[in-house]
């Protein structure tokens, strides 16, 4: 039978379903690699409602890059059907854990909630509230890494809301009380208190509230309290039960403050246990209240019998605590050794082939593959941080990652947010005015620098290219800088390089340069000279080595005004003239 193919990618088998699409494990046959497509469910796209909330979904996906949410990898319509494609998780999610061992320890939770906040730390810094967390929207990598997936009823804060005021949205069993019933906005700390009720069910082996009846559930979450966590675990630390008990408050406005403040705080208290501070954690557990929902009196405290001792029994050897201890021992040595990351020769050539796929290739393959290679050298970085190949993984972040920020910036500069740090801030800002002018900037994700094939310019791109070179130097000139500010650095050198290289090929190019010389005179007629000058300036640079001589024209023109000269606004008809040698660079008036 004929493998069925959507988009580059060859269709495996069905792994899921839900409300609105299916998944299927799929392969990517230029590398092999294996991905999830998801596809809208036969029939609802000709559904307006449904269509319009898969592709929020996918744009929600786009907006996300974290090592602990489920990567986008592209889509397209096939056919009726529209689709796209993500990171395949191979090792089950985590409800599929607490199945098979029903609770996971402490440690394991503290490591679970960490993962969990960062995630939630960049989503909703993207403006994202997942509104579903639950333990099947977990997957678990067979590394240990955790993924937040299933976006289908995120809530994009900027966006219109496509449920109805008033409708209950959501997982009954992690629902918090603003989501029942009106009175509190729909907002981070929203998924804060699903969080508390997933932590609470990892570490205690059940949700915080149960009932057969959904209505009860939810009038549990309005009113009633659980039980403490440590009155299920006794061996919880006091500090991770406060922390879901704040998380689990009805009141937004008491719960932490945000998910970097939770995930900080879980790393406090693996510290405090670690360093020794939980010495004194037994007597503190016994001394913290009991729940309101538990029904105990108030007796003294009774002392506790102690147990008689057992005679040891002559049991045999293989079932003795030194011989299984030790077959547990090698048991696991295996297991680390069989799940050691590739060498760095594997790296290096899933990486180069990936970067191979060139722009003959259909776009859509052309990003999945540079995505893949992304990944690929950022999981060698990690493994091997003073490897061979160091310097050629980070080429090849700093070729793709700046490509992948583009969305993100652009989704930053729409809203109306307090952006961090100020140098991403300007980036998004100069995003949101090229839009407002009328510039596309096209992705070419086969070479960045150069222009994606038919770009063209519909309206003057030098006010856009200076106010790039600008942030292209404040960029440079940061301190140690970090891997986003140097992308960023290189995202506004793409698009300086992508206008650059329209103009110089534009039909309209002289049109263009004489408006933008038409303003720096305007402006020194108003003695607003520094920014004339700063206009003149920027033209003789940047076009002083263009073989061309409307370029040249317009070079000698600027630097002879930018050095306080007279000089005429070159004529069509001038620029048109053959050149026969470049004029020397004098600040002298020329003649008539």
């Amino acid at each position: 039978m004929t493998a069925r193919q959507i988009g580059p990618f060859i269709l495996d088998k069905q792994i899921g379903v839900g409300g609105m699409g299916i998944v299927y494990s799929a392969i990517y046959p230029k590398n092999n690699k294996k991905v999830a497509i998801k596809v809208l469910a036969p029939g609802l796209i000709s559904d307006p409602k449904l269509l319009k909330r898969f592709e929020r979904e996918i744009e929600i996906l786009k907006r996300l890059d974290h090592p602990n949410i489920v990567k986008y990898f592209g889509g397209g319509t096939h056919g009726d059907q529209r689709w796209y494609a993500m990171e395949y998780i191979d090792g089950g999610s985590l409800l599929d854990a607490l199945k098979k061992r029903q609770r996971l320890s402490w440690e394991q939770t503290v490591h679970v909630g960490r993962q969990l906040s960062s995630a939630l730390e960049h989503a909703h810094h993207a403006g994202i509230i997942h509104r579903d967390l639950k333990p099947a929207n977990l997957f678990l990598s067979k590394k240990g890494r955790l993924k937040l997936g299933d976006f289908g009823i995120a809530r994009d804060t900027e966006a219109t809301a496509l449920t109805a005021a008033g409708k209950t949205v959501g997982t009954y069993a992690y629902m918090a009380p603003e989501q029942i019933q009106a009175g509190y906005p729909i907002t981070g700390k929203t998924d804060l208190y699903a969080m508390g009720c997933l932590l609470y069910e990892v570490i205690v082996g059940e949700t915080p509230f149960k009932s057969d009846n959904p209505m009860d559930m939810l009038m549990q979450h309005l009113n009633d309290d659980p039980y403490n966590v440590c009155e299920k675990v006794p061996d919880c630390p006091i500090w991770l039960d406060q922390l879901i008990e704040r998380l689990l408050a009805k009141n937004p406005d008491d719960r932490p403050h945000d998910a970097l403040a939770v995930h900080t705080e879980l790393g406090e208290i693996r510290e405090k246990v670690t360093a020794g501070v939980g010495a004194a954690m037994a007597d503190t557990v016994v001394s913290k209240p009991v729940s309101k929902k538990a029904d105990r009196k108030e007796d003294s405290p009774k002392k506790k019998k102690k147990k008689k001792k057992k005679k040891k029994k002559d049991v045999p050897i293989h079932e003795q605590t030194w011989f299984l201890a030790t077959c547990l021992i090698v048991l696991i040595g295996a297991t680390i050794w069989l799940l050691l990351p590739p060498g760095e020769d594997a790296y290096r050539d899933g990486w180069q082939e990936l970067m191979s796929v060139n722009a003959a290739e259909q776009q859509e393959d052309v990003e999945y593959a540079r995505r893949e290679a992304a990944e690929k050298a950022d999981e060698y970085l990690e493994a091997f941080p003073d490897g061979e190949f160091v310097d050629e993984a980070r080429e090849v972040l700093d070729s793709i990652q700046p490509l992948i920020l583009e969305t993100p910036l652009k989704r930053l500069a729409a809203r109306d947010a307090d952006i961090k740090p100020p140098f991403k801030a300007q980036c998004a800002q100069a995003v949101k005015r090229e839009d407002e002018e009328g510039l596309k900037y096209v992705i070419n994700w086969n070479d960045a620098s150069e222009p994606a094939s038919g770009g063209t310019l519909a309206v003057n791109p030098l006010p856009a290219m200076q106010r790039w070179e600008t942030l292209m130097a404040t960029g440079r000139a940061i301190e140690s800088p970090d891997d986003e500010i140097r992308w960023l650095t290189i995202l506004c050198e793409n698009h300086h390089a992508h206008f650059r290289q329209l103009l110089i090929e534009s039909p309209d190019a002289y049109k263009y340069l004489r408006a933008r010389m038409e303003t720096a005179e305007e402006l020194f007629a108003k003695d607003e000279t520094e920014a004339a000058t700063e206009i003149w300036n920027y033209t003789a640079n940047e076009f002083k080595e263009v073989q061309s001589h409307l370029f040249t024209s317009f070079y000698q023109y600027a630097h002879n005004r930018a050095n306080d000269s007279l000089f005429p606004i070159p004529t069509k008809e001038q620029v048109e003239q053959e050149p026969t040698s470049r004029a020397p660079e004098s600040s002298s008036t020329p003649s008539p």
